[in-house]
């Protein structure tokens, strides 16, 4: 599984399934000063604070910079730790919304509103080689896994 914007290595021996979209928003702990900002928050204010990026921690891996407000950012490679490092007011970033909406609704975490500044979904998909079958127990989990 990956997002869709992931390039390929070997194009013409891969073929792409899509899998689902995640809506993601933009959190920090109540807190965290951007939680006391009024108002629709702008990119460079964003940029003034620590940032928490999700980023693959392999040598040779292509390195995404959707959403990355600016320089000051910490790079994990789990969303667990991510989301307990946004638990601890020490950072903002963005989140799948099902992953954070108990954190939402607890007030454990609040949702930033960001001005100009607009976030698509995430699109999963899957990838396999080009003419493999999946078995019945790969094509259950690619049923559970579209729906998050």
């Amino acid at each position: 599984m990956t997002i869709a914007d992931v390039p390929e290595l070997s194009p013409g021996t891969i073929e792409r399934q899509h899998l689902c979209e995640v809506q993601m928003v933009t959190v920090c702990a109540p807190s965290h000063p951007l939680a006391a900002v009024a108002g629709p928050i702008p990119r460079e204010e964003f940029g003034r604070h620590i940032q928490l990026v999700v980023t693959d921690n392999q040598p040779d891996s292509e390195k995404t910079q959707q959403g990355v407000a600016g320089e000051r950012q910490w790079l994990v490679n789990d969303l667990g730790a991510k989301l307990d490092l946004l638990r601890g007011s020490l950072c903002w970033g963005h989140m799948p919304h099902h992953m954070v909406a108990d954190d939402l609704a607890n007030a454990t975490l609040v949702e930033l509103q960001r001005r100009a500044w607009h976030m698509r979904p995430l699109t999963f998909v899957i990838s396999q080689r080009r003419g493999y079958s999946f078995s019945e127990c790969e094509t259950r989990l690619v049923e559970l896994l579209g729906n998050p």
